[in-house]
């Protein structure tokens, strides 16, 4: 972690309390490893605390947030090219099901293993979609209207929705053996 946060009002403690969950998922998805995604999110967290009084930060923050992140996020990804890994920055928290249960034997054998296959095939799938269809898609999948993913990847709210539509789409083309394995 670079810099350190300076004492907050109460109403931007809150703000970041409330933003900083959110953004590190998001940042995580984009980079795949949780470590620099950290890092990330307190520096765009750092550079807009001291703009603090230029911006409303309880108001518009999140959407300056996840814009800042975003580009950060793709400027590290083309500085840096790396080749990414399914288990890349995987924690504690991000393990899968099968992992995470204390008594496995709670859940059947067969169900471990295809959740695990599934839950494989689904970040294979993600890892595989371009940065700006994958940026859209996981904000999406974290609530944001078409507009407020537009206005974080600098694009139109109709762009936006193309984007989403044709991530789900290849997402759904990957996953389509998978799927018919499970229901056939």
């Amino acid at each position: 972690m670079g810099k350190v946060l300076p004492a907050l009002q109460p109403e931007l403690e809150s703000w970041v309390l409330e933003a900083a969950p959110g953004a590190i998922a998001y940042a995580s998805s984009l980079l795949r490893d949780r470590g620099m995604a950290e890092d990330i999110v307190q520096d765009c967290f750092c550079r807009l605390l001291q703009k603090a009084s230029v911006y409303n930060l309880p108001r518009d923050g999140r959407k300056l947030l996840f814009q800042a992140v975003t580009n950060a996020c793709l400027n590290h990804n083309s500085r840096s090219r790396m080749i990414l890994s399914l288990d890349a920055g995987r924690t504690e928290e991000d393990q899968p099901l099968a992992e995470s249960v204390a008594d496995r034997s709670a859940l059947p054998a067969e169900r471990i293993l295809i959740h695990r296959e599934l839950e494989q095939a689904v970040a294979e799938g993600l890892a595989r979609l371009p940065v700006n269809l994958r940026a859209a898609l996981e904000l999406k999948s974290l609530g944001q209207s078409l507009q407020e993913i537009g206005e974080a990847l600098g694009i139109t709210a109709n762009h936006a929705g193309v984007l989403v539509h044709r991530a789900r789409q290849a997402l759904a083309h990957h996953l389509a053996p998978y799927m018919e394995e499970m229901t056939g």
